[in-house]
């Protein structure tokens, strides 16, 4: 949920979604780790980071030959909430 804290909104939880296709939710998530996707809830130095709560990373992954679109889902918390 939302909050409103001087001029910035602040979320409770943040979540980063990977897909990929052909490939495996580990290697979404791998994506998201190494491209330090979480930086962007940060917030700039100096600043109240703009994510207050967890932040997760969602890998999901499906092969696009597979007739039953089955797919492949994996979430991990990167950071667990603050104070």
């Amino acid at each position: 949920m939302p909050i409103w804290s001087g001029r910035s909104l602040l979320f409770d939880d943040g979540i980063i979604i990977e897909l990929k296709v052909d490939d495996t939710a580990d290697s979404a998530i791998h994506q998201i780790k190494e491209r330090n996707y979480a930086l962007n809830f940060e917030g700039k130095l100096g600043q109240q980071p703009k994510c207050t709560g967890r932040i997760l990373a969602v890998g999901i992954a499906y092969d696009r030959k597979d007739p039953n679109k089955k797919h492949e889902c994996k979430v991990e918390v990167l950071r667990e909430k603050r104070g």
